[in-house]
């Protein structure tokens, strides 16, 4: 039997979660079993990334949401290359990888679920148009990877059967995140002196992810703590509004927007401690990032996170949307820095005992060869 050949396709057009998902699955697959392919409905950021890592990177650029012509395209390339199986991440990627492989004559379709649909678009009518593209071509999907029991839970409660479902949580390279590293760099590069508490949230500027509320916890704690900072790490849509929301709560001296950044151990050795508010969350990968830099984390109790922290044992979870009860957790350990300490060295034991990139690659693995069995 030869190498399996696997096809991912995914939109690319941003840098998330998902994308450094994929990224991470790519370095860890073993190479002597499975070559490894991306296609990619956007020329940027990630196919250069992709191929940066020496892997191909297929492009095909939608010119708009409807357009479909990738679908001839990826299902000529199917064809071409001999793809054994096809895994698709996100509503536009499934939709135009499930119809490809069927063009091509492909069965062996995977899915990667990495959120909760009704939570990723804003508009009530992209939430209906992405919900019908999902299920109109859901079927077409003969495996799916949740990223978390919750999403499974999801999938399974939407019709889609449990004997279809693996659950596979997020892994991350271990080796990146070194607590000793320091984060004075990054604290010289926005003026922000050793001795101040500094909190951050790492997430796209995107209404899921919590950012007002957070902002709105700050203006809250900010008179009992007026030297405590808040570094807003990310870009998207939301970023004009939520600036516009820290001048309204007169916050611009407590709040940095530091952008897309790349570097993002070295962000999280600059902070005393993570917040992840999130509406929704398929798991949280950055949750994770900050505990494996040893830090402590303090998110919403949504999603898949409480499949991550155990509050009070290796960070805090808070009620969903609760701005009060967030900023007395934000309060709480900006306060008692020793508390703060014991959290994150128990959230990195945790990360290292059960979210490794090697085992999320090991079991990602297993899917495929559950599903070609002996084909090739």
């Amino acid at each position: 039997m030869g190498r399996i050949k696997i096809l991912h396709i995914i939109g690319g057009g941003e840098y998330g979660g998902a994308e450094e998902h994929l990224l991470t699955l790519f370095r860890h697959m073993d190479s002597s079993t499975f070559e490894l392919h991306a296609a990619c409905l956007f020329r940027e950021p990630l196919a250069p990334l992709i191929v940066a890592e020496g892997f191909p990177a297929h492009v095909f650029p939608m010119q708009n949401k409807f357009d479909i012509k990738p679908v001839g395209d990826i299902a000529s390339l199917i064809r071409a290359e001999g793809f054994h199986i096809i895994h698709t991440h996100g509503v536009r990627a499934n939709l135009i990888g499930r119809l490809a492989a069927g063009r091509a004559g492909t069965k062996n379709v995977v899915t990667t679920v990495h959120s909760v649909l009704s939570f990723d678009y804003s508009r009530r009518l992209d939430r209906w148009v992405n919900r019908l593209c999902e299920e109109w071509t859901r079927g077409k999907t003969a495996r799916f990877i949740a990223i978390s029991g919750m999403l499974a839970r999801q999938l399974k409660s939407e019709g889609i059967p449990g004997a279809k479902i693996t659950v596979v949580h997020n892994g991350l390279e271990l080796q990146k995140y070194k607590p000793e590293i320091s984060g004075l760099p990054v604290r010289k590069e926005f003026g922000i002196t050793a001795d101040r508490v500094v909190m951050g949230i790492v997430a796209r500027l995107h209404p899921v992810k919590g950012h007002s509320c957070l902002i709105e916890a700050l203006a809250a704690v900010v008179g009992q703590l007026p030297g405590l900072m808040l570094l807003i790490v990310g870009t998207g849509p939301d970023r004009d509004k939520l600036e516009k929301l820290v001048r309204n709560l007169n916050l611009d001296n407590n709040v940095i927007f530091t952008g897309f950044r790349q570097d993002i151990p070295q962000v999280l050795a600059a902070l005393d401690f993570l917040v992840a508010p999130s509406v929704s969350e398929g798991l949280g990968l950055t949750v994770m990032e900050g505990m494996a830099m040893q830090k402590p984390v303090v998110a919403f109790g949504v999603g898949g996170i409480p499949e991550i922290i155990t509050s009070g044992a290796d960070g805090l979870l808070v009620p969903p949307q609760d701005a009060a009860a967030l900023a007395a957790a934000i309060a709480e350990l900006a306060g008692d820095r020793e508390r703060a300490r014991l959290l994150g060295e128990a959230a990195r034991k945790t990360v290292e005992q059960r979210f490794s990139a090697e085992n999320m690659a090991r079991a990602t693995g297993l899917v495929y060869q559950e599903l070609i069995g002996d084909v090739i």
